[in-house]
């Protein structure tokens, strides 16, 4: 019980409670006992009172003559009182008044109340002797010298019965008076145990677990907390020393976590790097037979798999067609998958991350697969636009080769081969495209520029047969000059379009400049008067295209112009109109 503090403080305080209680009970002990004494004393005193009280009334009656009552009651209160000194008992105190005085144990008082008795039994007889005296003077005279003896020994008796008693309540004062000395004692004894308990119980180890305390704030986690004390402390002590096991498991864990960590952002860092170089390659290629089968063989080499593939979703059919694959030549057992619903093939077409397979499940999720490579394989969709395009798979011999962050690894590498589709595909469009429109341009350049050369000089041709039929020789010789000419004009545009067409950085040059060059060259070609107008100051820099349309409008119009209009004069006017828009 002692050994923990609230035993150690319980014994205290009930040792004081204790020593509380005994002090107020010896208290009222002694006070208790004083009033018994100052009773005693005061009924011993009240014996010599009575005495003197005999005396006078046994005069008295000899000089008056009769008998006093006040004698009668005189002698028996002191026999009542005296027998009760002695032997204990009650006696009359004061009228109709009684008390109990207990019996005294001390041999000198009862020493000293057997001779005030024999005193008495003396007094007496003296007392009642007198009553039977004659009226003789002279026996009378004795009698009552004989009374006056006995009632001053009796009284000194009397006197030393008081002072005895006296004593006796002197000595109990001081029994009282070394008690509560004592109780002080034991008080400051008390005290200094609990200050004592105080400090060995509390103090010290609050102390040893402050500094414990600082051990740990300065993160000293070797030193162990012991602290010695009651089994308070010592738990207390035990639940400090376990959050410092708890503290260094924690930050050994979090050291451990650390280099974990570092590893895995280092491990992390280089697939990065390796899929940014992967996805400059990947994209860098336009031609999508080369970007799917550099798709599966940086998928194989990154995942560290042994076999990779590549399947595209039909457009008519619910069809994964395989596309192309990295590995043996039995990795794949058939080319195509047919989808159905609700199963793994579904669910990974229908993902947005990599699924994670085993030999013993998802079977069916990689049915192109063989089982060879199906003890450990993921699949992940390829997305282009929200929209499924195909799925990208790879496949190991070995178990559980493929974790969580192989997963993430294949969906970005599954997002950008969707990437590197798209592109390849949109540069298809792009090149068909810009096929057609070439095309077109080199149509329309035919027709602005060789066809009506073509009309030109089959028109001259008519002419020249009919002047060579006519007999106008000479005339039909200036139409043949003219129709030389305007096949060497015609000859010239046909290397300057060739030229156009074999320059892949055309120089882009300003609109008004390459107008006024048209009208020059039409003027000069056809004897027309073109009058050139430009209403801009600064430089029109269009793009090529533009500039290209433009100028191909300007010719043909030109052209009709002057094949058709037959016209005097021709005024090209080129203005910069801005157009404004407001919401």
């Amino acid at each position: 019980m002692l050994k923990s503090l609230q035993g150690r403080l319980s014994a205290l305080f009930f040792a004081f409670v204790l020593l509380v209680l005994t002090s107020v009970g010896a208290t009222f002990w002694g006070v208790k006992t004083q009033q018994n004494d100052a009773l005693i004393i005061n009924l011993a005193g009240r014996q010599r009172m009575l005495v003197q009280l005999m005396v006078r009334l046994a005069i008295g009656e000899q000089e008056n003559g009769g008998a006093s009552e006040m004698l009668v009651d005189a002698e028996n209160t002191f026999e009542q009182t005296l027998t009760a000194l002695e032997h204990g008992g009650s006696t009359l105190y004061l009228p109709d008044n009684y008390v109990l005085i207990p019996k005294t144990n001390n041999p000198e008082i009862l020493e000293a109340l057997q001779d005030v008795r024999q005193s008495w039994v003396e007094f007496r007889t003296a007392i009642d002797a007198v009553d039977e005296i004659s009226t003789n003077k002279f026996g009378n005279s004795s009698a009552i010298e004989e009374i006056e003896i006995l009632s001053a020994i009796l009284a000194r008796q009397a006197d030393v019965v008081v002072q005895l008693y006296e004593a006796d309540s002197t000595a109990k004062l001081s029994i009282l008076r070394n008690i509560q000395l004592g109780f002080l004692f034991f008080a400051l004894v008390l005290l200094a145990g609990g200050a004592w308990v105080t400090r060995q119980s509390v103090l010290k180890p609050l102390s040893e677990l402050g500094v414990a305390a600082e051990n740990l704030g300065g993160n000293d986690l070797e030193t162990p907390v012991q602290v010695q004390g009651p089994e308070e402390m010592q738990r207390l002590s035990q639940s400090f020393d376990g959050m410092r096991l708890g503290l260094k498991s924690a930050q050994q864990d979090l050291i451990d976590l650390n280099d974990t960590l570092e590893k895995r952002v280092s491990q992390r860092t280089r697939e990065l790097e390796a899929l940014n170089v992967v996805t400059q390659e990947i994209t860098s290629r336009l031609d999508i037979q080369q970007v799917l089968s550099s798709v599966t063989n940086k998928t194989s080499e990154l995942l560290n798999g042994d076999v990779s593939f590549l399947c595209l979703l039909d457009a008519n059919q619910p069809l994964l067609k395989l596309q192309t694959f990295s590995g043996n030549a039995d990795a794949a057992v058939d080319d195509t998958t047919v989808i159905k619903k609700h199963d793994l093939t579904d669910s990974i077409l229908n993902s947005k991350r990599a699924v994670v397979c085993g030999i013993d499940t998802c079977r069916e999720g990689c049915s192109i697969l063989s089982d060879k490579y199906r003890s450990s394989h993921m699949a992940a969709p390829l997305r282009s636009n929200d929209q499924i395009i195909g799925a990208l798979c790879v496949g190991s011999t070995s178990t559980q080769r493929f974790g969580g962050e192989s997963t993430d690894l294949l969906t970005k590498l599954a997002n950008t081969a969707a990437i590197a589709l798209e592109n390849a595909r949109l540069y298809e469009q792009a090149e068909r495209i810009a096929a057609l429109e070439e095309r077109r341009r080199i149509a329309a350049d035919m027709h602005d520029g060789l066809g009506q050369t073509f009309s030109y000089l089959g028109l001259m041709t008519d002419q020249v047969v009919e002047l060579l039929s006519n007999g106008k020789n000479q005339a039909a010789l200036e139409r043949l000059h003219l129709t030389r000419e305007t096949i060497e004009k015609a000859t010239g545009n046909v290397r300057k379009a060739i030229n156009r067409l074999m320059d892949e950085n055309p120089i882009n040059s300003d609109l008004c400049d390459q107008l006024q060059g048209v009208a020059k060259e039409l003027s000069a070609q056809h004897n027309a008067m073109i009058a050139w107008r430009c209403e801009t100051a600064s430089p029109c820099n269009c793009p090529p295209l533009v500039n290209e349309q433009v100028i191909h409008i300007v010719r043909e119009a030109l052209t009709n112009a002057i094949s058709h209009a037959y016209p005097t004069q021709i005024i090209v006017q080129f203005t910069k109109k801005i157009m404004f828009m407001s919401c």
